[in-house]
Formats: structure tokens, sequence, C-alpha cells
């Protein structure tokens, strides 16, 4: 056995493909607006007079909130529903989706499901019986060859040049009319209903803009590297989707009467959803996505438009201040200089991102801890999250004390723009990752987001990363001044020095 292991293994290494092969599949793309659906009718009668070239906003923050946004959009739905994440888990948050849509589409609701193939912790073979209802096509973005729990790993072992680039996109649209974006994919963890409670921030949008976030979503559903999923695996029968069925009715029941769903129907947004109270901005707006070539190394991207560059832009027009919030922050050496030079012309550059207690990555900490001395003796402000940020204010009511995690990419310009997405300040999420967000100039927007760090880099939330009088590092509590990573475990403390020493920033 060990000889025809070795043999596969070989056979895969040496026969894998660097890209994709060319498939021949009917192109779909989104459905028209209708402007007397409900949705269609609830955009018009909050769009301001003469608005007809301006979108409007809303950010989203709690855990809670982010879920019922969802859910209510999903039952909202009467055409379409396209959703495109890198992330989507088997678990009670997961399978509440699954079943809203299932019933979307049983109500004649045609749905598109994009799912990043490594990301997506869902079976294959619930995926194709999902797929196999007729309103339910469900694609994988750049999929492993081989299937199967044991022949994946060889698959990523062989086709890693290729399979190493990835669709870190989060996206759902209703009737091509309004969506939700930002850093959160489907899972507990992001609808805090799990042990690690990820900070995080949604952006729904409508108006005029959705057409353009409808195209791309357009975009990546038609490219070579999005595959049915009944080309990769086998297709179920009648009796499989009748036992998923069931098992996604019976699922449901058991939440109805959860603690956690109880919570999710008195959160913020659905009283203000239910009282017609949610407050929209509305101002011009911009989708700014990679182009999922770039998740192809055979595709020359250089002469593509790159997010990355784009928010670039972004930070060099900024005069006066620039917030930043991004879950895993690696600036590199160019990005290290970019920024101490922003400071040197006058702008308040700030950063909040996870401590080494409240990261989920190790890897990630390790090699953002040797940029936070240059980056402060160059003027740059930096703050760490908490393990328990807030202290009780981020105690589950239905857990108990939970594990605070920052999971949000988000970024305000002068407090005149701000942007909400998927893209960390990371070689991975710029140079090997596909993302997406949205850039609005509106100010009043920006304020929430600007009134969002300032909570969130508070003494109960946060640690202020300062030099001491002979430059030494330290994380500011109050009056007082720790020496040494605060709330991490001596294991945690020495496997991110270990890690440290690896050449893999490139990779993170």
């Amino acid at each position: 056995m060990r000889w025809i292991w070795l043999l596969c293994a070989l056979a895969i290494l040496v026969g894998c493909a660097s890209s994709l092969p060319q498939k021949t599949v009917p192109p779909s793309y989104a459905v028209l607006p209708d402007r007397d659906s409900e949705i269609g009718r609830y955009v018009r009668a909050h769009q301001p007079p003469d608005s007809e070239t301006l979108s409007g906003f809303t950010l989203v923050h709690t855990g809670t909130d982010a879920l019922a946004a969802r859910l209510a959009m999903i039952d909202k739905a009467q055409r379409s529903l396209d959703l495109q994440y890198y992330i989507y888990r088997g678990d009670v948050t997961g399978g509440l989706i699954a079943e809203r849509l299932l019933s979307a589409a049983d109500r004649g609701v045609r749905v598109r499901l994009l799912l990043d193939d490594i990301g997506s912790g869902l079976r294959d073979f619930d995926v194709a019986t999902l797929n196999h209802h007729p309103n339910i096509q469900i694609k994988l973005f750049n999929p492993l060859t081989l299937r199967g729990q044991v022949l994946k790993y060889f698959s990523k072992l062989g086709e890693f040049g290729r399979i190493n680039y990835r669709m870190h996109n989060k996206l759902m649209i209703v009737d091509s009319q309004m969506f939700i974006t930002g850093g959160r994919n489907i899972g507990d963890e992001y609808f805090s209903l799990s042990l690690m409670d990820f900070q995080d921030i949604d952006i729904l949008g409508m108006g005029f803009i959705s057409r353009e976030v409808a195209r791309s979503f357009d975009d990546y559903w038609n490219a070579n590297e999005s595959v049915p999923v009944d080309h990769m695996t086998r297709r179920p029968g009648d009796a499989a989707e009748q036992r998923l069925r069931k098992r996604l009715r019976d699922h449901r029941t058991r939440q109805d009467g959860s603690a956690y769903l109880a919570a999710v129907r008195r959160s913020p947004f659905s009283r203000m959803l239910r009282d017609d109270r949610i407050v929209w901005h509305w101002g011009e707006a911009q989708w700014l996505s990679d182009p999922p070539t770039k998740a192809d190394p055979g595709h020359a991207t250089n002469q593509e438009p790159i997010l990355g560059r784009k928010l670039m832009n972004q930070v060099r027009l900024s005069k006066e201040e620039l917030l930043l919030m991004s879950a895993y922050f690696i600036p590199g050496s160019r990005g290290e200089v970019f920024l101490i030079d922003l400071v040197r012309h006058g702008v308040d550059v700030r950063v909040l991102t996870n401590s080494l207690a409240s990261t989920d990555v190790l890897a990630v900490h390790s090699a953002y801890a040797s940029y936070r001395k240059p980056l402060l003796e160059g003027g740059v402000r930096l703050w760490e999250l908490r393990r328990q940020a807030g202290e009780q204010s981020h105690t589950s009511a239905i857990l108990g004390e939970s594990q605070a995690s920052l999971h949000a990419k988000a970024f305000v310009f002068d407090r005149e723009r701000l942007f909400v997405g998927s893209v960390n300040l990371d070689p991975r999420s710029i140079v090997l990752n596909t993302e997406a967000g949205v850039l609005v100039h509106q100010p009043e927007l920006a304020m929430e987001l600007v009134s969002l760090f300032s909570h969130w880099t508070t003494d109960d939330f946060a640690y202020e990363l300062v030099l001491n009088d002979t430059g030494q590092l330290r994380w500011k509590a109050g009056d007082e001044q720790l020496h040494s990573e605060p709330g991490a475990s001596r294991f945690r403390r020495s496997a991110a020095w270990l890690l440290g020493w690896l050449p893999i920033e490139g990779q993170l």
C-alpha cells in the first residue's frame, strides 16, 4: 500500500496542470431589477428625490444583527439570490441559512451559490444535494481536481501552485437590488455563536451601485475558475434531497426556540427593520473588486485593475487622517515606509489589529510583530484588541465567556470616505487572494465608522502600543504599561517567536 500511495502522489505531482482546463458552460447573468418587487418598493420608498445615481448604505457590526440582516434578505427575495463566500460552515448558522435558501428556491427564487473550494467547510455530497434543486445552482471556485477526504490531500500537494490562490470575497445580493458585504463568512464564529467571537463589520447597500455589484458577481460566476459542482462530484438522487430537507427542517425547529434565535429576533437591526427605522446614508460609491483571473497564476494580471491598487490611491489622497481596521496586518517594508511617509506629511495614521492573545492565526502575528516598533518610531499609532474586549460586553448570553478576535476589514479616509470589504492589509489579500468591497463617499457614514473605531480603541477594548523612554515596546492599559504580550500564554508567545523565523511572510 505504501508503494501505491507513493505512486499516486508522484503521479499527481507530475501530472497536475497549473491551470484549470477550459470548460464550456452556458453563462448565467443577474436578473433584471423589478421595481415592483418587495425589495424594489422598499428601495424606492427610501430613495431621496433626484438620487438616481446615488446609493444608500447602513453599517452592521454585531453578530446577531448580521445574521438578522441576512435572514431577512433571504426571506424578502422574490426573484434571485446570489451568494459568494470564502467559508461556509455546516454549523448552526450555516444550517439556518441553507434552510432559508432552500425555502426561497421552493417559492421560485433562483439561487446561485459560489463557494471557494478550499475555504468551504461543507461536504461535497451536501453541496451536490442542494444543487439537485432545479432553482439552485452551486459552483466551486478554483477547485481541487481530486475529490474525497483522502485524495484532496494529494491534490493540494500536487496543485499547490494553482490552489494557493483563493477567492476571499463575501457577498450576498437579493433581487439584483440590495446586497450585504464585509468581513463575515458563513459560520457561528461570525455571528456571535462561538467561543471565538469575531468582531466584524458589514455594510448593506442598495440603489445605483447594485447593478455594478451584480455585474461583479456575474464575472466570477461565469469565469473559467468557477466550476459547477456537478462537474466535480456525483449527482445525488431525490432521496438524498428529501433527507437533506428533513435534516434542515429539524435543525430549524430545534433552533426556533433557542435563546440565540430569540436574541437575533430582538436584535436592534430586527427591531429597526420591523419599525422601518433603518437609517440609510445616500452618496456616491464604487464597487472595488479583483478580477477572478487573479486566482489563476496562468493569467498575467499586472495589466488588470487590482483592488489593492485602487485602495492605495485612496490612501494617497488622505490629507489629514487615515484609520485602518485589519484583522491581519502585515504592512511589509514598502507599506511601513509608505505609512511613515504619510505621517511625515501631516496625516494622522491609526491602526487597529489583533493582539497575540486575540489573533486566530499565530503566524500572521509573528510576521506583524517586527513592524510594530518601526511604525511607532515613525509616528503611526497602533492598537491591539484585547482577548476579552469590552470585558462583559463580549460575554455571550448563550455561551458564557467568549474570546474576542478582530475580523473587520474597514478603512476611513479623512472622515469623508470609507471602505468596507474582505481585504486584509497583508500579502495574501493583496497578492494571492481575490477580494472585494465597497468604497463610499459619505461623511455621515464615515463618521459612524470613526465612532466605532474610537469605541474599539478605548482601554476596555484594546491596548495602545507605545515606546517607553528607552525605546522598549509597551502595552498601555489605562495608567499602567505592560511589558510583554498581554493575555497571551507562554505557549503562544513561544510559538509566535518560533514562527517568526520561518520565511513565510509572503504567504500570510
